[in-house]
């Protein structure tokens, strides 16, 4: 196609003048915390959680389609029979 090649420039690491980062604080958002706690505190008590595994896995499969919808730009639907997201009618 004619195209030049879109490569990062090459960087020497034993020359970098940028300090390592070693903090543990990535930026979490409240509601992560929130649920990493009450995870955590379910754990140790053996209570159930505030949302159960179903819920859990609902959330993953809209998330898997909305992933699949932005990367195909087609429509996503999901078969439970079958447990699968289908794209464009295709699984």
């Amino acid at each position: 196609m004619d195209m030049k090649a879109n490569l990062l420039p090459t960087v020497s690491l034993t020359k970098s003048s940028a300090a390592a980062t070693t903090a543990a604080d990535t930026g979490a958002d409240d509601m992560t915390v929130a649920n990493v706690r009450n995870w955590l505190e379910c754990v140790r008590s053996r209570k159930t959680t505030n949302a159960n595994i179903d819920a859990g896995y609902s959330h993953s499969i809209a998330l898997c389609m909305n992933v699949a919808a932005i990367q195909t730009g087609q429509r996503i639907t999901f078969d439970d029979a079958k447990q699968q997201v289908v794209i464009g009618g295709h699984r």
